[in-house]
């Protein structure tokens, strides 16, 4: 059975986990206990307060994505593209861990409240994935933030997606499960967002080989799930949630939303509480890594000389990509990052390089744009395109904000060698 636990076994033997033996405080503490050991898996064996541990960081790198889903670090995206292709059934079984213990029936009985900004004042579950079923295309998983409110309740985030629509079809109430504590796969196949009938459990039994799935009151859920609640959601009832720090790093703010009551908890012995750190790197891979699948496409298909995509760290894994082609013809470039720019609608702005760049990076990508750039010719400004509300910078009256494709591969009709790094650090570095 793959799960969190497993995983965090795998890699604590090849030394990517790192274990925080002295109590820690669940306010801001835990939180900055994870952020400081950021690309490896950290594990609060003691929080104050709370039976179980917390487990953070654990996708908060490439290469431990890429271990995920057993594939090399700049293989990911053409991994996720070939199992959203061919989504494999799901194994059911009668038993699960988390059915097994003792009943628990308070929230802050089942494990620790975590709050993890300055200045907020109520915990946070941040790596929380909801399990509900829509009537028309059946099974979901998605991410959600949710605010705890005290008494077994929690406002949660929803944007208008497929949560949101299952809400509607249901006027307004949703019997659902939260599950926290996955395994890093699973937790992938819910950050995709592809069309409604995207089964995002058969999507994750393809990435590990076949996922172990158990019934719970009519909803489908990972076996491997340390610790479930179930309850109602409801868009009937709404409650203030926020504010909270979003992948930009910048504040999100404080909006009405629908809440949710628990009324069973369920969890495995000694269950570990999985943690994302808002706007940290995990936050940012888990939602940009699935998105890199839909620009890998859709660049292929406009352009047969494609090497490789990627969101970039530095425009938050979200708002900047980079792409790599091999020997481009005059305007294949350009093509590319309009079809990028098409495919994950919320980007501003596309890098395209020459295959040698490694477009993971971010100081080999601006060297190109540095030795293979002019401004004038090969910087394409797109005003008044819809984007992001992640951005900031947006226009404040109707989200819409400019995008641009830098063509930063070399000058056509140029001798190549003027434009190649040469001496020790010659050559693009890629795995």
């Amino acid at each position: 059975m793959k799960d969190l636990a497993g995983f965090i076994a795998e890699q604590e033997r090849l030394g990517r986990v790192v274990h925080v033996q002295e109590e820690v405080d669940p306010v801001r503490e835990a939180g900055a206990a994870i952020a400081a050991q950021e690309g490896r898996i950290v594990v609060l064996d003691r929080v104050r307060g709370a039976s179980g541990r917390v487990a953070g960081g654990v996708a908060s790198s490439r290469e431990l994505v890429a271990a995920a889903i057993g594939c090399g670090p700049s293989e990911t995206a053409q991994v996720l593209a070939r199992a959203m292709d061919a989504p494999r059934p799901v194994v059911p079984v009668a038993e699960a861990p988390f059915l097994r213990s003792s009943p628990v029936f308070q929230v802050e009985e089942a494990f620790a409240q975590l709050v993890f900004d300055p200045g907020a004042e109520r915990p946070y579950l941040s790596a929380s994935v909801i399990a509900a079923r829509s009537r028309r295309y059946g099974m979901n998983l998605s991410f959600h933030r949710m605010m705890y409110l005290g008494q077994n309740r929690f406002s949660v985030r929803i944007v208008p997606r497929h949560l949101a629509m299952i809400l509607e079809e249901s006027a307004g109430t949703a019997e659902i499960a939260v599950l926290l504590g996955l395994h890093p796969a699973v937790s992938l196949a819910a950050a995709c967002s592809g069309p409604p009938e995207l089964d995002e459990l058969e999507l994750a039994s393809a990435l590990v080989g076949g996922l172990s799935t158990v019934e719970l009151d009519g909803l489908t859920v990972p076996a491997g799930a340390e610790i479930v609640l179930r309850g109602t959601l409801s868009a009937k009832e709404l409650a203030e949630e926020g504010p909270f720090v979003d992948l930009t790093g910048t504040l999100d703010g404080v909006r009405q939303q629908p809440t949710f009551t628990v009324s069973r908890i369920l969890r495995r012995a000694e269950a570990i509480l999985q943690a994302v750190v808002p706007g940290g790197k995990e936050h940012q891979l888990l939602m940009g890594t699935p998105q890199e699948p839909r620009i890998h496409r859709a660049v292929a298909n406009t352009v047969p000389c494609l090497h490789r995509v990627a969101l970039t760290r530095g425009g938050c894994n979200w708002l900047h990509a980079a792409v790599a082609l091999d020997n481009p013809r005059p305007g294949q470039a350009r093509n590319a990052g309009m079809a990028a720019l098409g495919a994950h609608p919320s980007l501003k702005r596309v890098v395209v390089v020459d295959a040698d760049v490694n477009i993971y990076d971010t100081d080999a990508l601006e060297w190109a744009i540095a030795t293979r750039v002019q401004a004038d010719r090969d910087v394409i400004i797109i005003p008044g395109c819809r984007g992001s509300s992640l951005d900031p910078s947006r226009s404040d009256q109707d989200d819409t904000t400019a995008k641009w494709i830098i063509d930063a591969t070399m000058p056509p009709g140029r001798d190549r060698a003027e434009f190649v790094r040469a001496g020790p650090g010659r050559g693009s570095g890629v795995s």
